[in-house]
């Protein structure tokens, strides 16, 4: 069923919501999607928009998460592990934060570091 498995990794809210602007039940099952509706549902993956109206009362705004593993960066200097001169830090890492604070003191020190390492190299 389209509202049980999606072929992306992506949270479930928000595929529910692609779903259902692409004209797609999530009971359906993917084998009895129509073409137009695939074609929709490409659409909607590739070229969604949506506009943000002000915070929620349950702090909703706040979703740093995701990014690049942290097991891919030498903290020492923030250079990746797999690409050599590339620096990477603040909300591109996989660091889950409430925005505002620590994701921030996390992108300042991590831009010092970076810095620091680039000056000295």
């Amino acid at each position: 069923m389209v509202g049980t498995s999606s072929f992306v990794d992506i949270p479930k809210r928000l595929w529910d919501q692609l779903a259902l602007y692409s004209g797609i039940k999530t009971n359906q099952n993917w084998a009895d999607l129509t073409k137009t509706q695939i074609e929709n549902l490409t659409q909607q993956i590739t070229r969604c928009q949506f506009e943000a109206k002000g915070k929620s009362t349950f702090k909703e705004e706040f979703v740093t998460a995701g990014g690049v593993d942290l097991k891919e960066i030498n903290f020492k200097t923030f250079e990746s592990r797999l690409h050599s001169n590339l620096y990477l830090i603040g909300e591109v890492l996989n660091i889950d934060a409430v925005t505002g604070g620590f994701n921030f003191q996390n992108a300042w020190t991590g831009g010092w570091i970076v810095s620091e390492s680039l000056s000295s190299s």
